[in-house]
């Protein structure tokens, strides 16, 4: 015996059921799964909400307006802050050291902080550059004697400076002078004197001693100078008529001779103007102030990798080494080397550069491709539309000549089969005039009598209206076999038709059918083409004609009427034969639709184009029943 079960997922009841031939077993441990879930989640997250932050105290150098600090800041918190914002709790103080270097500041600072943070619980320290490396290391018994130390902003020198702690661990940053100098040699091959600045605070004369042992008197095919013991003045005149063999090497100036405190960076950006050749630092915040660039690590990787080092403390990671190297490159001021002409293909691979400004190709060079194939795209498309236009302008033109010829072609067929009308039409004038002329001779003949005269005057009367039928005759004949463009003009109706009736009035005698043609007593005056629209009473009036050829002589009635609906023109045409059925007038606008015998089906598919043509209408009037009647409507020439 075996069992086959099948195993369905019911949407209703967001269940699973098992159902086989003797067992139907129904789970509902999805909802039981997503209950589970939700509630994992929601106890991780008051897990997390309910856990004590990470107290982080960041101890800086220098005040919290310098870009240092704020490019430190700002990477530190993009790095720190991105997994999860409420994890630290971060506590900042700043020692201000540039512009209080006293011992009293120091121990007031230090008793501030102790009082501060007494009640606080800090789990890391933080100390960025020299001086508040030093200061932690004085005072960390009062402010936080259990939590691990940090530092940043420190150079290896310096760390030799102090007996550091086993768990205090930080960031070495490497001001390299050397590499400086060798940046600016590749720079300005010509360069062959450098000269180093720095001012006389505790902090500029410390870096005058590191440039010293780094660099001595001479260092590569450079000549060095210091320059200290000036005030900002003297830099400023000193830097201003350097030559062009020269380089500047600055590094701080905090104090001056007379001992005026500054920012080192705006002493920077006001140096960095008006010096005659470009200035090389080991900051890069004093490149962004206008220094030509040098070799060194930003602040704000500093802060990021600061971030790197307190996640991995506070995760009690054994690995960390107590030194961890910062990442120095070449930054360099695209605007500095723009005004000294410095060639940038003469950076070395890798280098930073600040304020690079893209061509528009090089920032949208995407764009400006997708632009361009749209350009042409469309350039194609609308090449292409012309094109067709003038093709199917060419094939209208043909088309409209071929109408036109057709249209001629139906009317040189009509007027053929109408010839003997024609030519009765013609010959009774002239066998008139022919009569008259010979009556006339004979009088002339015979003995002039004063009663003669008049009848001379009679017959000559006679003669001059039979050439004007004969003339008229003519002329409607070759109205309709003109070829040649449709000209419009203005027209009136009942001209048309009398016209024709005229052509064709002996073929109404032959044919035995009697035509009644109802005139309005008013103009009905339409913009057409004369020709064209004789073609259509032509065609209309032969075609009821041949309706009524089945019934006797006696009962033969065609009837034409001219009227105006509305903002239209009627012509009408009516005739007592056998009608058509509907299948009949749907066909019979139809190219070779024909119900005569022989007949090419072409005369009313034209009629009806030369209708449209003129923008109007022509149709059978379906309820009509007594026979056949067609109507059409042209608009009225306003």
């Amino acid at each position: 015996m075996s069992l086959i079960f099948l195993l369905k997922y019911d949407v209703n009841s967001e269940s699973v059921i098992i159902e086989g031939g003797y067992i139907q077993v129904k789970l509902i441990f999805l909802s039981l799964l997503r209950w589970a879930v939700t509630f994992i989640t929601i106890w991780a997250g008051s897990a997390m909400a309910d856990a004590e932050p990470i107290r982080v105290l960041l101890i800086y150098e220098p005040d919290g307006s310098k870009a240092s600090t704020i490019e430190f800041t700002e990477g530190f918190h993009s790095r720190l802050d991105a997994p999860n914002p409420t994890a630290f709790e971060i506590y900042s103080e700043y020692l201000d050291s540039l512009r209080f270097p006293e011992p009293e500041h120091v121990t007031r600072m230090a008793n501030l902080l102790s009082a501060k943070y007494r009640d606080k619980k800090l789990d890391v320290v933080i100390v960025l550059g020299p001086y508040a490396l030093s200061f932690i290391l004085d005072n960390r018994e009062k402010i936080a004697p259990d939590a691990p130390l940090l530092f940043g902003g420190i150079s290896t020198r310096s760390t030799r400076l102090h007996e550091l702690p086993p768990d205090a661990k930080g960031i070495l940053s490497e001001f390299d002078l050397r590499q400086t100098l060798s940046l600016a040699q590749r720079l300005q091959p010509y360069a062959k004197k450098a000269f180093v600045v720095f001012g006389s605070g505790p902090f500029d004369q410390s870096w005058g001693a590191s440039a010293k042992a780094a660099l001595g008197d001479r260092y590569l095919d450079f000549e060095i100078e210091y320059l200290t013991g000036l005030n900002l003045d003297g830099f400023a005149d000193k830097v201003r008529h350097l030559r062009r063999e020269d380089v500047v090497l600055l590094l701080t100036v905090s104090q001056d001779a007379q001992g005026r405190k500054y920012d080192p960076r705006e002493v920077t950006a006001k140096l960095a103007p008006i010096s005659s050749v470009p200035l090389y630092t080991v900051y890069d915040t004093f490149v962004a102030a206008g220094a030509l660039g040098g070799q060194m690590g930003t602040f704000r990787s500093v802060g990021e990798q600061m971030a790197d080092l307190v996640v991995k403390v506070t995760s009690q990671d054994q690995t960390l080494p107590q030194f961890v190297r910062q990442v120095s490159q070449p930054i360099v001021n695209e605007l500095v080397m723009k005004r000294f002409n410095i060639d940038p293909k003469l950076l070395p691979s890798g280098s930073e550069i600040l304020f690079h400004q893209t061509s528009a190709w090089e920032e949208y060079s995407t764009e400006i491709m997708l632009i361009i194939a749209v350009v042409l795209l469309q350039s194609g498309l609308i090449t292409a539309l012309v094109l067709q236009a003038s093709h199917r302008r060419k094939i209208e033109a043909e088309l409209a000549l071929g109408q036109r010829e057709l249209a001629h072609l139906s009317r040189a067929s009509m007027l053929g089969e109408l010839s003997g009308a024609f030519a009765h039409e013609l010959n009774q004038p002239l066998t008139s005039m022919l009569a008259n002329a010979e009556v006339g001779k004979r009088l002339l003949n015979s003995p002039m009598e004063t009663g003669k005269l008049g009848e001379l005057k009679e017959i000559f009367s006679d003669i001059i209206a039979d050439n004007k039928r004969a003339a008229d005759v003519i002329i409607q004949l070759r109205r309709l076999l003109t070829k040649g463009e449709a000209s419009l003009e203005p027209v009136e109706l009942s001209q048309v038709v009398n016209s024709t009736l005229a052509l064709a009035n002996a073929e109404f005698v032959v044919r035995q059918t009697k035509v009644n043609f109802k005139r309005p007593s008013y103009p009905v005056e339409v913009l057409g083409n004369f020709a064209q629209l004789q073609q259509i009473v032509l065609n209309l009036v032969v075609n009821a004609m041949d309706a009524t050829s089945t019934l006797p002589p006696a009962n033969r009635q065609v009837e034409i009427v001219v009227r105006k609906d509305g903002r239209f023109g009627e012509l009408i045409v009516l005739d007592n034969g056998p009608g058509l059925t509907p299948d009949m007038m749907n066909d019979a606008f139809k190219p070779f639709v024909s119900t005569k015998p022989g007949g090419l089906g072409l005369g009313l598919q034209i009629c009806h184009s030369i209708a449209t043509a003129h923008g109007g209408t022509l149709a059978f009037d379906e309820g009509y029943h007594r026979g056949a009647r067609i109507v059409l409507r042209l608009p009225l020439q306003e």
